[in-house]
């Protein structure tokens, strides 16, 4: 009998597998397509404010809009969120994935979870995201929150 993985240990598949609607981000995007490139590091402040971390929204579900209504619901809340669109991957939660390149990003993602405890896990950016120190993907246990 053999047993095969079908999920990474990180929450997401490979490469292959992984495609975000570039068109729905850059429609809602205030900044560049996204890419699979690693974004590069803001200039540090020490009195940034964590709401001020810009925020990218994903949704990785069927639900129509959930992406905008959560972006919506995150700067109601004080979040600064630069864009909004669909991902298509298997992730295995609704997760805030942070650039550990960004010494901002992973406090900024921690707070946010913190805030809205419908964000299951925190974890570092994997290649197919696209930039931004945060990226948060809604999964449907956003959805069913």
């Amino acid at each position: 009998m053999a047993v095969v993985a079908l999920r990474e240990p990180k929450g997401h598949v490979s490469r292959a597998a992984s495609k975000v609607s570039a068109s729905s981000v850059a429609k809602q995007s205030k900044t560049k397509t996204p890419s699979p490139r690693p974004s590069k590091p803001r200039p540090s402040t020490t009195s940034t404010n964590v709401k001020d971390v810009p925020l990218v929204v994903l949704n990785n579900t069927t639900i129509k809009n959930l992406a905008s209504q959560a972006a919506q619901r995150f700067e109601s809340g004080g979040w600064k969120v630069t864009s909004s669109g669909n991902l298509t991957n298997e992730i295995v939660s609704t997760c805030a994935y942070y650039d550990p390149s960004d010494p901002e990003a992973k406090p900024a993602a921690e707070a946010l979870q913190a805030e809205y405890p419908t964000i299951k896990r925190v974890k570092p950016k994997f290649p197919e995201l696209p930039d931004g120190p945060v990226v948060v993907v809604l999964t449907p246990d956003y959805a069913a929150a």
